[in-house]
């Protein structure tokens, strides 16, 4: 017996469980969603929000050329192990149609990042600014308060003013402030816009951007349908009869049943899983970004009902170098280092004091090289910068002139000296190291090149330096006192290992087989493409796709093909 029953059930709050439900719903079904924890957005609440999107409408108007045949091929040459070449086929015919459905049944909108490239450049079907797009920020004040209230707000390292949401388009007018008039004039507005809002009683500013701006579109339109988001509510097990997945018990004793089945999008890795998933997940030193929710997370939930697990071992997730933000109150914060890595003036060094990798490679290969690099010891490392590239770009959590870094100072998260050596006291490296390895790599920066790594050799990274610097956007000499370090561990930003799934987002058995009512998609399913995170969006793009792709397979499934199922 259930104490309630829906055409499908959705566990999970991130970008694939929101447009699933939506998608759901659009289509005439009945649609109950239950998140865990009290907020809703899940990992997605905390990222930029890109999404990849080959052979959209968006690159054709703007004649960018792209084409299936090159997006197949780039995923293909990228993927490491594991890669799914059905799934691939599936997400290629259907991303430019989920996006189209997101901007027609909600307020989400998304722009072509025409600066943008996939991460490999070398790789076939290689392209730039065709098929990353960014989340428009959206307006708050279109949700009742109560709602608005319920989104999970960014890390608290990517507001600034307690709340102020930072778009990722906007970065360059804050990097420019009292030097561009322009730019200075934009950033005053949403300053300005900011202190209204919280006047006028609201939590946070209402022009929420990047990955909250999903969130809250999606919200928007699913309250427009009446379908809720039930939050606290934990999903306790599956229910399943006869071999087929029939709903879901909560934490808290009540059973929803689900006609048509249950749609797993929780993502994350808790304890239990990370343990079975081993290598650098159990590591005690690793850092996590998603949210954690105290209840069992997708892999343990399926297990239960025979769905198999894919993607354990090195590069079970998308690894991104982070450090540690302390906070009042003695909370300490994650901040992912994705673009200052590559800022002129920046170098990274491990704990022997020597540069070990490309600064400006992809985060996901960052992580791996700082392992490395660790030779069995502790894996971390050290972003070093010199005062210009500080007051220019600002560093990790730290941002730019004229915010003054003198609470970083204090908090410890950022260090600073008069010299090199100095810096490699303060820190505990070896100071004839990392003097020699500044002395070296300042003499090749002169001359705009890395013979030892290549920063800023590839796209890429060039497309993360400073474009105003020639002949090399990534390289310059630290040679402004006083220099700056800031300590970075092996951190990830969601996984790549999960569930087994189909080209229907059907969550498989361990022979293969489709489990009766249960789908898997976002970061609770593996990624399609093995081990490997080839460009940006490469995470919520899929979340979407196969979030949709699983409501609409449930929408079409006939109730007599469920009873032959179970049969």
């Amino acid at each position: 017996m259930t104490d309630e029953t829906a055409d499908l059930v959705v566990v999970g709050s991130g970008a694939a469980g929101l447009t699933a439900g939506l998608s759901a719903a659009d289509a005439g079904l009945s649609v109950v969603l239950l998140e865990a924890s009290a907020f809703v957005g899940g990992a997605t609440a905390y990222s930029e929000g890109m999404v990849w999107v080959p052979c959209s409408p968006d690159a054709q108007r703007a004649s960018v050329a792209d084409s299936k045949e090159a997006a197949r091929r780039y995923l293909l040459a990228t993927a490491r192990g594991g890669c799914d070449a059905d799934r691939i086929e599936a997400y290629l015919a259907a991303s430019p149609e989920t996006l189209e459905f997101l901007r027609s049944a909600s307020a989400v909108r998304f722009a072509l990042n025409r600066a943008s490239g996939d991460y490999y450049p070398a790789a076939p079907g290689w392209t730039r600014g065709a098929r990353a797009f960014n989340p428009l920020p959206f307006d708050g004040r279109r949700l009742p308060r109560r709602l608005f209230a319920r989104i999970r707000p960014p890390l608290a390292t990517m507001m600034l003013f307690y709340g102020m949401s930072l778009a990722s388009q906007d970065l360059p007018d804050y990097h420019r402030v009292l030097r561009d008039p322009v730019a200075t004039l934009r950033v005053a507005r949403r300053i300005l816009a900011h202190l209204r809002d919280r006047l006028a009683g609201w939590p946070r500013g209402t022009r929420i951007a990047n990955g909250n701006a999903i969130v809250g579109g999606l919200l928007a339109a699913l309250h427009a349908r009446g379908v809720t988001v039930e939050t606290g509510a934990p999903v306790a097990r599956l229910l399943c009869s006869a071999g087929r997945v029939g709903g879901v018990e909560l934490a808290d004793g009540r059973r929803i049943g689900a006609r048509r089945g249950v749609l797993l999008s929780t993502g994350g890795f808790g304890p239990e899983s990370a343990e079975r998933l081993g290598g650098a997940l159990a590591d005690p030193g690793h850092v996590s970004l998603p949210p954690r929710a105290d209840a069992p997370d997708a892999l343990v939930l399926a297990g239960t009902a025979g769905g198999a697990m894919v993607g354990a071992g090195a590069d079970a997730a998308l690894w991104a170098p982070t450090s540690l933000v302390p906070l009042p109150g003695g909370r300490q914060v994650p901040w992912p280092h994705f673009g200052d890595r590559a800022k002129p003036g920046v170098i990274a060094v491990a704990g022997d004091g020597r540069r070990f990798v490309n600064e400006g490679c992809p985060y996901h290969d960052f992580v791996p090289a700082m392992r490395r690099a660790a030779r069995g010891g502790p894996a971390e490392a050290w972003l070093i910068a010199d005062a210009t590239a500080l007051r220019r770009y600002g560093l990790g959590a730290v941002g730019p002139w004229p915010l003054p870094p003198g609470r970083w100072l204090r908090s410890g998260y950022l260090t600073r000296a008069r010299t090199i050596r100095d810096l490699a006291h303060a820190v505990g490296l070896d100071p004839d190291a990392l003097a020699d390895t500044v002395a070296r790599f300042n003499r090749h920066a002169a001359q705009g090149e890395d013979p030892d790594f290549g920063k800023g050799a590839d796209p890429y990274s060039r497309g993360n330096g400073d474009p105003a610097l020639v002949p090399n956007p990534c390289l310059r000499a630290l040679a402004d006192p006083p220099f700056y370090a800031i300590r970075m561990l092996p951190g990830d930003i969601g996984g790549l290992a999960g569930l087994e799934t189909d080209a229907q987002a059907r969550v498989l058995d361990l022979q293969g087989r489709p489990v009766p009512g249960l789908y898997a998609a976002g970061n609770a399913a593996a990624s399609m493409c093995g081990g490997a995170y080839a460009g940006p969006g490469l995470t919520i793009g899929p979340a979407i796709v196969f979030g949709r792709i699983a409501a609409l397979h449930a929408s079409r499934a006939d109730m007599s093909d469920m009873a032959q199922a179970e049969a």
